[in-house]
């Protein structure tokens, strides 16, 4: 089911289904993209935080995104492939998290994956995800955004090497790349610190900087479990943000409603 795109007016905005749908031309509200992290196919399961995380934006009509990492496709769990397309059906962006989120050890020292390894190191892994996606579920990544959020010139590099990738969230250097960049704003987030949400410190941020025109908000689902207010916090920043009228989209669309 296309899911559509919660504001409180009856517009409705760009997806990343088959459907498209036209932004109203002008908004006073910013866009936000919830920029959620770290999908792993975790003992043949999906992590219930991230079940109860879609479960809930799918309620509130709302669409979110998934950063996968890719490695976790390495595997014959066809339920698992069933769920991400699920998802990703329903309107939420699949995006690219990296092929392990690992720190691979060059020179004897541990690396994050995007960030002081090697050029063709790089390219394999980045390559390696864009061609396992394709394969087991029949998508092609439009979004990178590295483990950790971090990055060097030579992921500018190679990423210049991925026509098919077109954004970049979080990008770190000043490296020229031909993609399209969706900056962080470090006082506009979801978990403070990471994998804490905390709506009072989002809302503090969000006053300050609303008048942008959008805002890409990190949180790890995964995290959100054990401690039951966390998530808590979460659906409260998600509700704030529905209530307010923003426009929720993903990376991809919000690239393709530039170009129109």
């Amino acid at each position: 089911m296309l899911r559509s795109i919660s504001f409180l007016t009856s517009f409705v905005f760009l997806t990343t289904c088959a459907t498209s749908h036209k932004l109203p031309e002008a908004t006073s509200k910013p866009a936000v993209i919830l920029k959620l992290d770290d999908l792993w196919n975790e003992d043949g399961l999906v992590h219930p935080g991230w079940i109860q995380v879609m479960d809930f934006l799918n309620q509130e009509d709302i669409v979110g995104t998934i950063g996968l990492v890719a490695n976790s496709l390495e595997t014959t769990d066809t339920a698992y492939f069933a769920w991400i397309n699920a998802r990703q059906k329903e309107g939420h962006e699949i995006w690219h998290h990296g092929w392990c989120h690992c720190k691979p050890v060059f020179a004897d020292v541990a690396q994050p994956e995007f960030r002081g390894t090697p050029a063709t190191y790089q390219l394999d892994n980045l390559a390696k995800a864009q061609h396992l996606a394709q394969e087991k579920l029949g998508l092609t990544l439009h979004t990178f955004g590295a483990p950790y959020n971090s990055t060097d010139a030579t992921t500018a590099t190679a990423l210049a090497q991925l026509p098919d990738i077109k954004v970049w969230l979080y990008k770190e250097t000043a490296a020229p790349t031909d993609k399209f960049l969706l900056p962080r704003i470090s006082a506009v987030n979801i978990e403070y610190p990471v994998h804490q949400p905390d709506f009072a410190q989002f809302k503090a941020g969000y006053d300050q900087f609303k008048s942008e025109p959008v805002l890409v908000i990190q949180g790890h689902p995964r995290s959100w479990v054990a401690d039951a207010s966390r998530f808590q916090e979460f659906q409260k920043i998600v509700l704030f943000l529905k209530a307010a009228g923003v426009v929720f989209t993903t990376p991809y669309a919000y690239y393709q409603r530039q170009g129109e």
